[in-house]
């Protein structure tokens, strides 16, 4: 009887392990399908300038290569110390890229993607802009290292870049909040200054410095502390500032 119990606990076992691997394994060949196809974009993105005897490496789309490439990509997002460098596309429903690569492949992942409903040349007061945060890394899931205040302090600017313009990203808030809350809201109409004031008094961090005037853009990734079906979000917030300057990935 009790070589039968030892069988039956190894079979167990032996099952648990074989699952257990098997899922670490599709989340490195998901993670791995993802970071090949950005490496490949990266190509026509990257440029290597020298200047003063210095190297360095600078974001530069190549827009029209990347259009034949892919047309929903309408612009490139670089977050420092995130690793967050990846197309943004925007499809005709917020469906398509939440489980489709820039390749059109299928993966859990999913792409980085502007609201379908959103004006493709971030027009809008508030531009939102979603990515997965996702078990092994990847996408969005470091913007929770704006979880520390120091790192927000010492992170304020992000990058988007455009075929009509580059812009810096001032970071104005950073929110630990739910779906559809005041982050969310694309129209400030007459009530402008009342959602800047509503932003303000939900944000976890504010940098109170960042002009008001103009517009917005807002990286929407889940709370991975309330697991993944829950509608806790991470929302960082930028106010859009055209630049003519070189935009350069740290090493």
């Amino acid at each position: 009887m009790k070589k039968w119990i030892y069988r039956i606990l190894l079979i167990v076992c032996l099952g648990v392990f074989g699952y257990s691997a098997y899922n670490l394994w599709d989340i490195y060949s998901q993670k791995q399908q993802v970071e090949t196809e950005t490496k490949q974009l990266e190509e026509k993105v990257v440029k290597t300038k020298k200047e003063d005897k210095e190297i360095k490496n600078v974001l530069q789309p190549d827009w029209t290569t990347l259009k034949k490439q892919n047309a929903n990509i309408i612009g490139w997002l670089y977050v420092p110390d995130c690793e967050i460098s990846f197309p943004v596309l925007q499809a005709k429903d917020n469906q398509y890229y939440l489980n489709h690569t820039v390749n059109g492949e299928y993966n859990p992942r999913g792409s980085i993607f502007l609201d379908a409903n959103a004006d493709a040349q971030f027009k809008n007061d508030n531009s939102i802009v979603y990515g997965h945060s996702v078990e092994g890394g990847g996408m969005f899931t470091l913007l929770k290292n704006y979880c520390d205040e120091q790192f927000f302090k010492e992170h304020s600017v992000f990058y988007l870049l455009t075929p009509e313009a580059n812009y810096k990203c001032n970071v104005f808030t950073f929110a630990k909040t739910i779906e559809d809350s005041v982050f969310y809201t694309t129209s400030f109409g007459g009530s402008r200054q009342e959602t800047i004031e509503s932003m303000k008094e939900s944000a976890t961090y504010l940098n109170d410095l960042v002009s008001t005037e103009g517009n917005f853009i807002s990286l929407s990734t889940c709370d991975l502390d309330y697991g993944f079906d829950s509608n806790h979000r991470f929302v960082l917030t930028g106010h859009l500032e055209k630049t003519s300057d070189d935009v350069v990935l740290k090493d």
